[in-house]
């Protein structure tokens, strides 16, 4: 029997935050994509915990996933998404709960931010996004709610694991190591989708998922869309892209299963100890090893100039950016002067391999003078303008230190991170609604 809010309410009060997962599979009937709104914003699809998510809440988000997975709005196709989805939305139901317990707040000029930046991903403006979603019948509140529960997960995992994580000079020498050892050998760009597996019995539901996914992504959806939605790694804001790797740093079946690949296919469900791997090969290829490469720290400036700035307002930055390009002869110079101005980004020391860059800021980055700053050019939210501060000549085509440093941090906080919502998933009370 299922148990109502007042009931979960009574048993918390008296036995405190239930400790138990209780998890009931069940699936929403196919039909209710065509309930009535206001029935729907009624019915409940799941509980977590003492929350609810209704059939309105998980129709929205079924069609937000697959209108940015560029998949068709057909029922065949909703019904298919409906598990993963719905397991996605309790786990950010858990995450949200977790860091409200924490006192964690997003505001809301950092959803919009985050909107903007996912649809620059998407190559459109953010008010072309929301067109898209209003064409699709899509609340706003699916995408926002979304963003919030990433942002709130992020600051939580920032929070309590940060300062936990260390990585020793020697782990990134003798990774470095390694890694020279690769040069020459083709490279492959591929990116990933991971699902955890919690339990012994969680293994055949997750496996299915995964090839539930597989499914949707040879239908034509969008791999890097369907990684931001369902996968739990580290790589999932960026559309699951590990970037280039040699078959070193892959597992031997990983290595097997993508050796018999070509560019553009997707592997099988792949089994590891935590859970199952989905990979696909973007791109493989051979690179030059005696290219010229460093490793380059730089500054930005963007002076803001807001969409309905008068043309006087756009001439003043544009004047004030041509002010600091003439004055500024150092790197500290060009970030007082950045302050001075209220700039954005310029707080900020970037630091790039020359290899890894695009050719049009490579060719500035490596040729121009430490300490002069760029030209103003105008882009999409001001005028911006480049600094060098120092290069440091590397090994061709190998990561820079402190990239390999913060890689291998930000996998060690993947693995608290899914440590950690495996145990909220156990600790919490989950009742799935007919």
């Amino acid at each position: 029997m299922a148990i109502g809010v007042r009931q979960i309410s009574e048993i918390r009060k008296r036995r405190g935050r239930l400790k138990r997962l209780c998890i009931v599979v069940a699936s929403v009937a196919y039909g209710c994509f065509n309930v009535g709104l206001a029935q729907d914003v009624q019915r409940i699809a799941a509980i977590v915990n003492d929350e609810i998510i209704s059939i309105y809440d998980l129709e929205n988000r079924i069609r937000l996933v697959a209108t940015m997975a560029n998949l068709p709005p057909r029922q065949d196709v909703f019904s298919r998404l409906l598990p993963q989805v719905l397991r996605t939305m309790i786990d950010e139901r858990l995450q949200l709960q977790e860091a409200a317990s924490l006192n964690i707040r997003v505001k809301q000029r950092e959803i919009n931010r985050t909107i903007s930046n996912l649809a620059r991903g998407n190559r459109m403006k953010t008010d072309q996004l929301w067109a898209l979603l209003d064409s699709r019948q899509v609340d706003r509140s699916a995408l926002e709610t979304q963003v919030r529960a990433r942002v709130s997960w992020f600051k939580l995992i920032d929070r309590k694991f940060a300062r936990q994580v260390t990585v020793g000079r020697e782990e990134v020498e003798e990774e470095l190591d390694r890694l020279r050892l690769q040069q020459g050998k083709p490279r492959l760009r591929v990116s990933e989708i991971f699902l955890g597996v919690d339990s012994p019995d969680a293994d055949r539901s997750v496996k299915q998922t995964a090839e539930r996914l597989i499914q949707q992504i040879v239908n034509g959806a969008n791999f890097a869309s369907i990684a931001r939605e369902f996968s739990q790694s580290t790589t999932a804001g960026n559309g699951g892209d590990l970037g280039w790797i040699t078959d070193a740093e892959l597992d031997g079946e990983f290595a097997a299963t993508i050796a018999a690949m070509q560019p553009g296919q997707v592997s099988p469900p792949l089994r590891t100890r935590t859970g199952y791997h989905i990979i696909y090969l973007i791109d493989r290829r051979i690179p030059a090893v005696n290219v010229a490469t460093a490793n380059i720290h730089y500054r930005q400036m963007i002076l803001p100039i807001l969409p309905n700035a008068l043309a006087s307002e756009v001439e003043a930055q544009n004047a004030q950016a041509l002010e600091i390009a003439g004055a500024a002869k150092s790197c500290d110079e060009f970030l007082q002067s950045g302050r001075a101005a209220n700039a954005l980004a310029v707080e900020r020391l970037k630091t790039a391999s020359s290899g890894q860059l695009p050719d049009q800021i490579k060719a500035f980055l490596m040729n121009q003078e430490i300490g002069i700053p760029s030209a103003p050019v105008r882009v999409s939210n001001g005028i911006s303008m480049m600094v060098v501060c120092r290069r440091i000549a590397q090994d061709a085509g190998l990561p820079s230190q402190d990239e390999l440093e913060n890689k291998i941090r930000r996998q060690r906080l993947g693995l608290l991170a899914q440590r950690y919502l495996r145990d909220l998933r156990r600790s919490a009370y989950l009742d799935l609604r007919q």
